[in-house]
């Protein structure tokens, strides 16, 4: 049987998600969702596939500790 990983952070559920930061295994209810906005060149021209008028967002998953060290850009 394969060992079970357990959440970083509360350490009692099975981890199903990795922070995207440190790498630290973790499970649904720790995890968070951020959405950060992109912005360039091809949203701002038009004619192309992209929308000009919604951009685009990249989404990371991050354990609480990296959510306060995070970088908005």
């Amino acid at each position: 049987m394969a060992e079970q990983k357990l959440c970083g952070v509360c350490g009692k559920v099975e981890a199903t998600e990795v922070c995207s930061e440190c790498g630290m295994p973790l499970c649904t209810a720790c995890a968070r969702k951020v959405e950060i906005p992109e912005y360039s060149l091809g949203y701002q021209m038009k004619g192309t596939a992209i929308s000009p008028v919604r951009a685009g967002t990249k989404v990371k998953k991050v354990c609480p500790n990296c959510l306060a060290k995070i970088e908005l850009e």
